[in-house]
């Protein structure tokens, strides 16, 4: 049985491509202010071998109190697609409500994940179906209890193949830069 995906992919332009950029030092700017903590290998001048990069897990505080986001995982999947896991932890002392406090509403959180290639400026958004639904986990209204933890995924266009390293965004989390894509 074939499956039918609507794969929405932007091509930046000049202009926007300085917005991009604008947008991405200043939240370089405000991820340095806030001073995140950032384990793994989030970092631009990482020299790990990519399967290693790939393969490290990269875990940095949130803009919302005692949660952490963490990327698990990012490889590339059959049929020309980047699968994107990751997983949010709440380290408080009390519940929060990510759907709230993410002004997200009634949004599946999922949604809102993308990573950018940045050799070719590009932005690639979670493929959906034909339905217009996101090939996706369920994270709609999440809650997480002290301690909880809930992980996520979606699915993406990939790359180019000359294409080894992205920039990937989750809700909440400042980017994580430089992944390498496991293939």
């Amino acid at each position: 049985m074939k499956t039918n995906f609507l794969v929405r992919t932007r091509l930046v332009s000049p202009l926007p491509s300085i917005f991009v950029a604008v947008s991405v030092i200043c939240s370089a700017t405000i991820a340095n202010a806030q001073e995140p903590t950032v384990s793994g290998s989030a970092t631009a001048g990482n020299t790990a071998s990519p399967a290693a990069a790939a393969s490290a897990a990269q875990k940095t505080d949130t803009e919302w109190d005692g949660i952490t986001a963490e990327l698990t995982s990012v490889a590339k999947g059959d049929g020309d697609t980047v699968t994107i896991k990751f997983k949010y932890t709440n380290g408080g002392s009390t519940e929060v409500n990510i759907s709230k406090v993410g002004q997200f509403s009634h949004d599946n959180v999922v949604e809102h994940v993308y990573y950018i290639d940045p050799k070719n400026k590009k932005k690639y958004l979670v493929i959906k179906d034909t339905a217009g639904a996101p090939v996706a986990s369920n994270m709609r209204y999440l809650e997480l209890k002290p301690g909880e933890s809930k992980a996520g995924w979606a699915k993406l266009p990939a790359p180019p193949p000359d294409v080894n390293a992205i920039t990937v965004y989750i809700p909440g989390a400042p980017p994580f830069e430089s992944v390498s894509i496991n293939r």
